[in-house]
């Protein structure tokens, strides 16, 4: 008999993507370099500010506030009969968070599938959620960085249609739909930080909405590269390129720097706040015979 089809190996396709992923971080981080090196460090310079000083500290907090809108979309799906104790779900969920530094972005959702089980959530239920919430970043941020660019022309409609869909989303109630909603928000925020940032580093007259948009495009390249943990250079990489013919290199610079610091600031507030102040739920005592 004549084999027709042939398997892939998966373990050549995890090195294949492995290698294709450490190439496009050494190539984001020399672009990256390349700017640095080129940049006019004297115009990189930021004034102090009150309004700059309440960006550096607002943009985490609206990161951190993402992260939980997140982990309420991925509970949705990942524990739609809430058999386990909201307080676990979110140390589950804050581990994953932190795991995402580790190089090779896939340690957050391992973390979620080894903890989620000891918890007691079924395995095949744990890898539905996760690839939820995959389908789910790149869908919702696409939605919210096509919400931004149409702000510029119609604010009230883009505006008035991101809610009716989250309010639809909400009012139907089913485990896609609820997470979907959060998820919505959850990039709305992302967004929402990006503008906070650039009304303090870009100069007067950009186009705060457009800026948001372009850095949920460079978001959603982070998070697709393999390899990059957290999307660490690569993001920073699409983002300069993709808007480095629109706004002055040292301002988008300072942006790009900053947004880096405060995603990172409120991932680690956030997942080092949960672990910290939510106690551990203790598992009920044995039965007596």
């Amino acid at each position: 008999m004549i084999e027709t089809s042939f398997a892939p190996d998966r373990a050549v396709i995890r090195r294949i993507g492995r290698w294709a992923g450490g190439a496009a971080l050494a190539a984001s981080l020399a672009f990256i370099g390349e700017r640095l090196w080129s940049l006019d460090w004297t115009s990189l310079q930021i004034q102090p500010s009150w309004a700059f000083a309440g960006a550096l500290a607002g943009a985490p907090l609206l990161f951190a506030a993402a992260d939980a809108l997140l982990r309420r979309g991925w509970a949705a799906t990942a524990d739609p009969d809430r058999t386990c104790p909201h307080n676990e779900l979110s140390r589950i969920y804050a581990r994953g968070v932190l795991m995402k530094y580790l190089p090779g972005s896939v340690f957050q959702y391992a973390s979620r599938q080894i903890n989620g089980a000891r918890a007691g959530l079924a395995h095949r239920r744990l890898a539905k959620a996760s690839a939820t919430e995959i389908a789910l970043h790149v869908v919702s941020s696409l939605f919210i960085a096509a919400v931004c660019l149409a702000f510029e022309r119609a604010g009230v409609i883009a505006l008035a249609a991101a809610t009716i869909v989250v309010i639809a989303a909400m009012t139907i109630r089913r485990p896609l739909t609820v997470a979907v909603a959060f998820q919505i928000l959850a990039f709305g925020l992302f967004a929402a930080a990006a503008i906070l940032i650039g009304a303090a580093t870009l100069p007067a007259g950009a186009s705060l909405t457009h800026f948001a948009a372009i850095f949920l495009l460079a978001w959603l390249a982070g998070f697709v590269a393999p390899v990059a943990p957290g999307g660490i250079g690569v993001r920073e990489a699409a983002l300069l390129a993709l808007a480095g013919g629109t706004l002055p290199d040292a301002a988008l610079m300072a942006a790009t720097l900053a947004l880096r610091a405060a995603s990172i600031v409120g991932d680690l507030g956030y997942g080092l706040g949960i672990l910290l102040l939510r106690p551990t739920q203790q598992p009920p005592p044995p039965r007596s015979p």
